[in-house]
């Protein structure tokens, strides 16, 4: 099938950075991990600036949208054409299907890296303090853990509170922290290889920010 050779095409990618890298399968891990991303970065940091755009848009429109609601609170149904077709002569979505797509199509990379990785690469393969990269380790699953809360942390856009922001980025540092817990140690590798460019996401959109001020 299809998706078993992307997969078996994967492995053998890994194997072959390793061979490059004097046998080290982590480092490999890191380096395959870390490409995969940056060369979905222009991707990714289209749809970031896309959603960032169309949650302005829709701010600046709230003063009118509140004026609707007042107006036809009694008749939801009205409240509902009105507010579409209003969004409608001003060119806005309330939806962003475009940014939705191109969210899903990065599902099947990440999908394929995941089913390489989550029981690892064969048992006793050791990288770093970690004995055995096909179990998850602890102290690796907490570092990355925090520093995906930094990603989410210092990747918001100026309009949301900042405690709010604090918030998200301590609860997905959990979550990841549990389900890194039920993967392997190379997957935990992966994922921090991601967070780094997910910082570097971050960066470029931060500048955009002070660049137009």
């Amino acid at each position: 099938m299809f998706w078993t050779e992307v997969i078996d095409l994967l492995r053998v990618l890994i194997f072959g950075v390793a061979h490059v890298c004097n046998g080290s399968v982590g480092v490999a891990v890191i380096l395959v991990s870390f490409a995969i991303r940056l060369l979905l970065l222009p991707l990714t940091l289209r749809l970031a600036r896309r959603a960032r755009e169309h949650q302005r848009r829709l701010r600046d429109l709230q003063p009118e949208v509140e004026r609707l609601r007042r107006r036809f609170a009694k008749d939801p149904a009205r409240l509902l054409r009105e507010t579409q077709q209003f969004y409608r002569r001003r060119g806005v979505k309330q939806f962003d299907s475009a940014a939705l797509f191109g969210s899903v199509a990065q599902i099947p990379v990440f999908t394929a890296l995941y089913s390489v990785l989550r029981k690892g690469l064969g048992s006793g393969i050791r990288f770093l303090w970690i004995g055995d990269t096909s179990l998850p380790n602890l102290l690796l699953n907490v570092s990355v853990a925090g520093l995906t809360a930094i990603v989410v942390a210092t990747g918001g856009t100026a309009d949301v509170g900042r405690v709010p922001q604090l918030i998200t980025a301590v609860l997905i540092g959990g979550v990841t922290v549990w389900f890194l817990g039920s993967t392997s140690a190379l997957f935990a590798l992966s994922t921090g290889a991601g967070s780094m460019v997910g910082l570097l996401q971050a960066w470029l959109l931060r500048r955009d920010g002070i660049l137009r001020r």
